[in-house]
């Protein structure tokens, strides 16, 4: 293929969808990184003969590298592949999105439209015996009792920006303006999606929601350097379990009913948990595994109602004893 082939696909690959955008300079300045020293000019005149055969827009660029016109795929076109997407991988692609709808905001699913929209086209397509009705055999059903937090569609996008290119960013968060944000990293946690960051010049780092966010306007700065973080170690630590910093591993044992003993069997609480008959209560289980004490497992032991009992330790089980004592004491008024 022609070298002015593979810059044209280069091109292409290298423009986003709106309302994201990239200026004509910036296409340019990666062109030149990629190998294909040509002149602005060419570039410019390589977009506006592409927009004659694909959806292209132009637009006034923002933020960094304001020169030049800024271009972007429109908005409801068509997701370009190669190679194309075939049938198996249009079926897994409307799998995910099914299972998606339960767990991230609309407005972040709102990126993936366009991969959605090819795949629903090519099953139909392929409508044949073989795939015929296949979408209306399948439904994902939430597992959250509470709906998806309502996010800044336009505040998303930029943060996922910033943390791509490694950049701060200002917002406005929890209603406080001008907040300076170095992010490291993002974690999605049942239906709610996390940015881990610093703020200003401070050390700690902060677990933020991004529905929190408003008001997001790029900077041209990078982000702290931060090479001492490992967002895997930072996880291990138990930070998205919310663990307190007077709380640690703990030795947890419990009296469980036999309904919830089954469940563990199939879903463990830890990797080396033991499960057995308890000798005084023919009908229940102990259960003894190693965890972390956080608000996420406290949680979760008073979801469990009467299935389960804590044994051990001792601090854990006089907690429990407490926040019973005020449940029952809040129903008999």
């Amino acid at each position: 293929m022609a070298d002015s082939s593979l810059r044209l696909l280069l091109l292409l690959q290298q423009i986003p969808r709106e309302p994201r955008s990239i200026s004509s300079q910036q296409l340019h300045e990666r062109l030149e990184d990629a190998g294909y020293p040509v002149s602005l000019r060419t570039v410019q005149r390589d977009l506006v003969s592409l927009s004659s055969h694909f959806p292209l827009v132009q637009s006034t660029p923002t933020g960094r590298g304001k020169t030049g016109v800024a271009w972007a795929f429109s908005k409801g076109s068509q997701h370009l592949a190669f190679p194309g997407m075939d049938a198996v991988t249009a079926l897994t692609v409307s799998m995910a999105m099914e299972h998606l709808q339960s767990l991230l905001p609309r407005q972040v699913l709102q990126y993936l439209e366009p991969w959605q929209l090819e795949a629903e086209a090519q099953l139909r397509q392929h409508n044949s015996s073989k795939y015929h009705d296949w979408m209306s055999k399948v439904r994902v059903v939430p597992q959250h009792f509470l709906q998806a937090p309502q996010v800044d569609a336009e505040a998303v996008g930029l943060i996922y920006e910033a943390v791509l290119e490694n950049r701060k960013f200002s917002a406005t968060y929890k209603g406080k303006p001008e907040r300076i944000i170095h992010p490291y990293g993002l974690v999605q946690q049942g239906h709610t999606l996390y940015l881990i960051c610093r703020f200003f010049e401070f050390d700690d780092v902060r677990i933020t929601a991004l529905h929190r966010y408003q008001e997001v306007e790029l900077l041209d700065e990078s982000v702290r350097s931060f090479p001492e973080f490992d967002i895997d170690d930072y996880l291990d630590s138990g930070a998205m379990q919310w663990v307190l910093p007077d709380r640690q591993r703990i030795t947890l044992k419990l009296l469980v009913s036999p309904w919830l003993a089954a469940h563990l069997k199939e879903t463990p609480l830890a990797d080396k948990q033991i499960l057995t008959t308890d000798p005084q209560h023919a009908e229940r289980y102990v259960l003894e595994a190693q965890v972390l004490d956080g608000m996420q497992l406290r949680r979760w032991l008073l979801s469990q109602g009467a299935g389960l009992q804590v044994l051990e330790p001792e601090p854990l089980r006089e907690w429990m004893r407490e926040i019973v004592r005020e449940q029952a004491h809040s129903y008999m008024l």
